[in-house]
C-alpha cells in the first residue's frame, strides 16, 4: 500500500460532486487508515478561469515536493474540457518521478467531448493509457474506454460513487401529508444540463393544477437567470434559491424535504442521489449516465425522460399522492444504499485499487487483485444481482 495519496482534483470544499466525493474519501481514510496520509491539491481553484494556470502551477510545484518521498501515489480526478489539460500535466509530473497514478473519470459529458474534439481524443487516450489504473463510474463508461478508446480492460475498474451514512438507520420519513405544501428539493449546479429549466416548467404545470408546493434550489450556476425564469413562469413565490450550499447544509435539506428532483440531460453518478437514498428521500430523475445502471423505475426511484416537464410534473404528483409508493421507494432506496453505496465498502475497494497500482510498479499485483475480486463479490456493481 502507498504511504501517501495526493488527490489532484477540485478541492474538497468545492460544492460540486467531485469535490464532495474527495472529501468523503479523505475523511474516511483519515478515520480508518491513520497510517495513510492524504493531501488534496486543487488544480483549478475557485473563481475566474484566468486564475486557473496559477493554481495549477502551484499545485504542480507542491506535487513535485510530495513525490520526492517513497510510497506516494497520485489520484487524478478528471472530467472534460480543460480538466484534461490540467490532469495531463499532473500525469507528466508523476511520470517524471516514477510514481503510480490512478485516474478517476467523472465527466458527465465526456463521451460527447471526446468524439467532437481531436485534441481531446489524443490527450485522453494518452492519459488513460499512461496511468496505472482507470476508475469509471459505470459499465457504459467502461465499455466506451475499452471498445472505443482501446484501453486495456485489465486496468479499468468500475467503482460507483458512495456516501457516508449521515442519516442513520433509525432515521424515519413520513409520506407528505395532504393539505400541507409539498417540499421539493433539487441540489445541483443550476444549469440546463441539470434540467433546472425543465424543473421550473414542471412546477409551473403543478401550480396550474392546484398543487401546493415549495421548491428549494440549492447550488451555484445561473442562480439569477433561473430566479428570473421562475418569476416569469409565475412561481417565484414558491421557489427558494439558496446558491452554493455546504455538505452539512445539503444533508439538512435532504432530511427535511419530501422528494429529490434531478432531471438532468447528462450525468455520471450524482452524489446527491446516493445521499437521498441514504436518508430515505424518494428520487425523481432521468435515465442518463450511470443512473439507469443503479436505479430501477418504480422500485428504487421514479425515472422520467429528460427535458419533459409534463412527465416530470406527473411523476411528482404521482409520488405525492400515493403513500404506498412513497414508502416503498423510501425503504427500497435505503436498502440499496446500505448494500452498495456505503462509503465503507467503497473505500475498501478503492484502497485495493491503490494497492494494485502501487504493486504494479513492484511487479507483485496478485494479492491486490485477489482482494479486489473478493470485494467485488461483496460489493458488486449495481447492475449485477448480489
Amino acid at each position: 500500500m502507498p504511504k501517501l495519496v495526493a488527490f489532484a482534483t477540485p478541492g474538497a470544499a468545492d460544492g460540486g460532486g467531485i469535490g464532495r466525493m474527495t472529501g468523503y474519501i479523505v475523511d474516511h481514510l483519515a478515520a480508518r487508515r491513520p497510517g495513510l496520509r492524504t493531501v488534496v491539491l486543487d488544480t483549478r481553484g475557485r473563481g475566474s478561469v484566468f486564475r486557473s494556470p496559477f493554481h495549477l502551477a502551484a499545485a504542480l510545484v507542491r506535487l513535485g515536493a510530495l513525490l520526492r518521498k517513497d510510497g506516494a501515489l497520485v489520484h487524478i480526478n478528471v472530467s472534460e474540457r480543460t480538466s484534461f489539460l490540467r490532469k495531463a500535466a499532473v500525469q507528466l509530473v508523476a511520470t517524471a518521478f516514477g510514481r503510480p497514478t490512478v485516474v478517476h473519470l467523472h465527466g458527465a459529458n465526456f463521451i460527447d467531448f471526446y468524439e467532437d474534439n481531436a485534441l481531446a481524443k489524443a490527450i485522453s487516450r494518452w492519459l488513460f493509457r499512461r496511468c496505472d489504473r482507470l476508475i469509471v463510474l459505470g459499465d457504459s463508461w467502461r465499455d466506451f474506454a475499452v471498445h472505443t478508446m482501446g484501453i486495456d480492460p485489465a486496468k479499468v475498474d468500475v467503482l460507483y460513487n458512495a456516501v457516508p451514512d449521515f442519516a442513520g438507520n433509525d432515521f424515519r420519513r413520513e409520506a407528505p401529508h395532504p393539505g400541507q405544501p409539498l417540499r421539493l428539493l433539487t441540489l445541483a449546479n443550476l444549469s440546463e444540463r441539470k434540467g433546472t429549466g425543465c424543473l421550473l416548467r414542471a412546477c409551473e404545470g403543478l401550480k396550474a393544477q392546484g398543487v401546493d408546493f415549495r421548491l428549494t434550489l440549492g447550488g451555484g450556476g445561473d442562480v439569477a437567470g433561473y430566479r428570473r425564469m421562475a418569476e416569469e413562469l409565475g412561481i417565484g413565490a414558491e421557489c427558494r434559491f439558496l446558491g452554493w450550499v455546504s455538505r452539512e447544509m445539503a444533508h439538512d435539506l435532504i432530511r427535511s424535504h419530501d422528494m429529490l428532483l434531478l432531471p438532468s440531460t447528462h450525468e455520471g453518478l450524482p452524489m446527491v442521489i446516493l445521499e437521498a437514498l441514504a436518508a430515505r428521500l424518494p428520487v425523481v430523475t432521468t435515465p442518463v449516465g450511470s443512473i439507469p445502471e443503479v436505479l430501477e423505475d418504480g422500485r428504487t426511484a421514479l425515472i422520467v425522460p429528460p427535458d419533459d416537464p409534463q412527465a416530470l410534473g406527473g411523476a411528482i404528483a404521482r409520488l405525492a399522492g400515493d403513500r404506498t409508493l412513497y414508502t416503498r421507494l423510501a425503504e427500497a432506496g435505503r436498502r440499496l444504499f446500505v448494500e452498495r453505496f456505503h462509503i465503507d465498502g467503497y473505500c475498501a475497494r478503492l484502497t485495493a485499487i491503490y494497492d494494485l497500482a502501487f504493486r504494479r510498479r513492484g511487479g507483485t499485483p496478485a494479492m491486490a487483485e485477489e482482494a479486489l475480486g473478493t470485494l467485488a463479490d461483496r460489493h458488486p456493481p449495481a447492475s449485477e444481482t448480489p
